[in-house]
């Protein structure tokens, strides 16, 4: 690299190189193309590079529409003396020409030139980019992967009809399964797919595993944008559970759960900076040398792991007693230049901005706990408040599966058929008799509609107290409103879940058994669904269905159930430091909040009835209570913004290649300028977003754009 007063003087250091055919990857330096301004950007915005032809006699507007042609990649980089120090700026496309004339014959000027844009914008164009549907695994691959892991692990397809938003309406869609893939280096990766958003083994997607998803199947494999440090930089923590806590600002970011990031209908590039957005991180694209040529290809980076760099400026004028502040007489040149790096800045104190009282919002607390279920339909005759003496005619009208088989169609004529087998014509209008369970915590399920026999006669809003202890809610403290089943924190000792763990007793509770069949969850009400196809199939271990069945211990008022998951508290994980008035700015106190529900989580399973407790009962990885992070977080935050904000716009008076994108600037020195305040030494500075190389006047500048971006 050129030293900086080379890269101060008025030559061209930028030379450009015309693709020689399309997708040909070879590019040779194009002697008539001049390189006028290069803007980079991140995430959104789309690096693009200004470009003048010269025409003559021989080689008019005409020629230079034809040989510039759309398809052709444009490539800028620096023109060193030694060229294994050529640093690449910019790959794109020239998808706008201008061509203009002025004055009449004679005096006429004649002008042609484009802008070409990074090839990121051409990918968004690209017809594999575009997300309709989400990759889901068929039924053939889910029977195969039962019998051949090897040839069915990494098959997917295309769901077209379910649309890809991860975990829509805060469902937890993606599947629990990995999908199992050979990189481009021959190494074996870990991707996550889609399941459907009913699917109660469903896990939470987290941003790191949407980031990896919609790379992998939406870039190209053949370019224009490759996949960069996507993979290298989450590859260790694919899988991790949402909110797992993370080895740097990013991870920790990327380990959160988005709620409806909808991605349908949109393009790669659309999508990415949606999710970079709400994870509170950054994509960039960089343009780097590969073979003779060039490789473009993504970059995610965050807030506080970019690299540390002051700007100097030195003070002119006079010290008190008459000598200079800056005096370069007896400085080299590079001293010179090394003092002076920033030719023009603005500068700005924003007292505005200043936050001495943030607000850091974390997740709602959950309690892992095991809940006793109702009966969630209404009382049904020949099933509820049936008599003693009455209870074998009422079990001789129901149809075990062996019944049905035998009657075949004529099955249809029995009323019980009709009304509670799956096939039959009247399903629909009782499909929830003797199948739903529900949890009637905001007591939708009155005692005048749904009181039937003991001990199902006393129907009230659930209360929650019964199960917990005095420290997480007393009695009538909770709302009355609904409240979903989430998937138990418990673990086996081999990190499987237990999901939403549903079980069943015919015995009156004395006997548990876990659920051995289809049972969904619902939202609203909140519930447990049986979705048998009979419910007689409901059976005890090792009992025969004409013995013992669901529907025979509802009627002898014998059958129980029971869910253990995570409930949701009313309160949140926040975190409120109080001002601190000692070197304040200002006397006035001010907030902001911090939204970061997926960061700062709290879970636990102590002081409730939960019948999982006593798994791994010395595992110190299932409770999750982050209230000494957040704490944490909260004072950094109120430290760092407690002071007045600075930020500025520097311009360097050569042509730079030291800054990159990601870079966080701690301050200007020789102007007594700083970016961090005046407590925090750690905190983080603003970060270089973009960069506008432009040749004006002679000589080249560079122009950073800095922004305070999230930590």
């Amino acid at each position: 690299m050129s030293c900086a007063i080379g890269r101060s003087r008025g030559t061209e250091l930028l030379v450009a190189a015309l693709e020689t055919s399309p997708a040909s990857g070879v590019f040779e330096v194009d002697d008539r193309l001049r390189v006028e301004e290069v803007s980079l950007g991140s995430d959104a915005e789309i690096s693009t590079a200004r470009l003048s032809v010269r025409l003559d006699a021989d080689f008019d507007t005409a020629a230079a529409r034809g040989r510039y042609a759309a398809d052709l990649r444009v490539l800028v980089r620096t023109d060193e003396a030694d060229a294994s120090r050529n640093v690449v700026l910019f790959e794109g496309y020239a998808p706008l020409q201008e061509a203009r004339w002025r004055g009449g014959p004679g005096r006429g000027e004649e002008s042609f030139g484009f802008v070409a844009t990074g090839v990121y914008e051409r990918l968004s164009r690209e017809r594999d980019a575009w997300i309709v549907g989400r990759r889901m695994r068929s039924g053939a691959i889910e029977d195969g992967l039962l019998t051949d892991l090897v040839t069915w692990g990494g098959r997917s397809v295309l769901v077209e009809a379910l649309p890809c938003v991860f975990n829509l309406g805060g469902a937890a869609n993606c599947s629990s399964t990995p999908l199992t893939v050979t990189a481009p280096n021959g190494s074996v990766r870990s991707l996550y797919l889609f399941t459907h958003d009913d699917d109660p083994e469903g896990v939470s997607w987290t941003y790191l595993n949407a980031l990896r998803y919609l790379v992998w199947f939406h870039a190209p494999s053949a370019g224009p944008v490759f996949e960069g440090n996507v993979f290298d930089v989450t590859d260790g923590a694919a899988g991790s559970a949402a909110g797992s806590p993370g080895s740097s600002r990013m991870l920790s970011r990327l380990l959160a759960a988005p709620e409806s990031l909808n991605c349908e209908a949109t393009n790669l590039v659309e999508a990415l900076s949606l999710l970079a957005e709400a994870a509170g991180v950054h994509v960039t694209v960089d343009a780097v040398s590969a073979g003779g040529g060039v490789r473009s290809q993504f970059r995610v980076w965050a807030a506080g792991i970019g690299v540390r760099r002051g700007l100097n400026l030195a003070r002119g004028g006079q010290h008190a007693d008459g000598t200079q502040r800056f005096d370069a007489s007896s400085l080299s040149a590079s001293d010179v230049f090394r003092a002076n790096q920033v030719s023009a800045a603005d500068i700005r104190w924003d007292h505005k901005r200043i936050v001495n009282t943030p607000i850091v919002v974390g997740d709602v607390k959950g309690y892992e706990m095991t809940l006793p279920l109702w009966p969630g339909w209404i009382p049904t005759s020949g099933l509820d408040n049936v008599a003693a003496p009455d209870r074998v005619a009422a079990k001789q009208a129901a149809l075990t599966s062996e019944r049905v088989a035998e009657l075949g169609d004529l099955a249809e004529e029995w009323p019980w058929f009709r009304k509670y087998h799956r096939a039959g014509s009247e399903f629909f209008d009782n499909r929830f008799v003797g199948r739903r369970w529900v949890v009637n915590e905001d007591g939708r399920f009155d005692g005048a509609t749904y009181n039937r026999n003991a001990p199902f006669d006393a129907y009230q809003p659930f209360d929650f107290s019964t199960v917990t202890g005095s420290g997480t809610t007393v009695r009538g403290a909770w709302s009355r409103r609904v409240r979903a089943l989430l998937p138990t924190i418990t673990h086996t000792q081999l990190g499987a879940g237990f999901g939403v763990f549903v079980e069943f007793s015919f015995d009156g509770g004395t006997t548990w058994f876990r659920r051995q069949s289809a049972v969904s969850v619902s939202r609203n009400p909140t519930a447990v669904v049986f979705e048998v196809v009979n419910p007689t199939q409901i059976t005890p271990v090792g009992v025969d269905p004409m013995e013992q069945n669901m529907w025979y211990a509802v009627i002898d008022q014998t059958f129980r159930v029971r869910v253990t998951a995570v409930i949701e508290g009313d309160d949140r994980l926040m975190a409120r430091p109080a001002p601190r008035d000692a070197g304040s700015p200002t006397l006035q106190t001010t907030s902001r909040v911090v939204y970061d529900p997926g960061v700062y989580r709290f879970a636990t399973r102590s002081g409730t009835t939960d019948v999982l407790a006593t798994v791994n009962p010395t595992a110190t990885d299932i409770d999750r209570d982050d209230s000494a992070a957040i704490g944490a977080f909260a004072a950094v935050l109120a430290s760092r913004e407690a002071d007045r904000g600075v930020g500025g716009s520097p311009t360097l008076p050569w042509l730079d290649t030291q800054f990159s994108i990601g870079d966080e600037i701690t301050g200007v020195r020789g102007r007594g300028v700083s970016f961090v305040t005046r407590e925090d030494t750690e905190a983080l500075g603003p970060s270089v977003v973009g960069k506008r190389l432009r040749f004006d006047g002679g000589r080249w500048e560079t122009s950073l754009v800095l922004e305070q971006v999230g930590g």
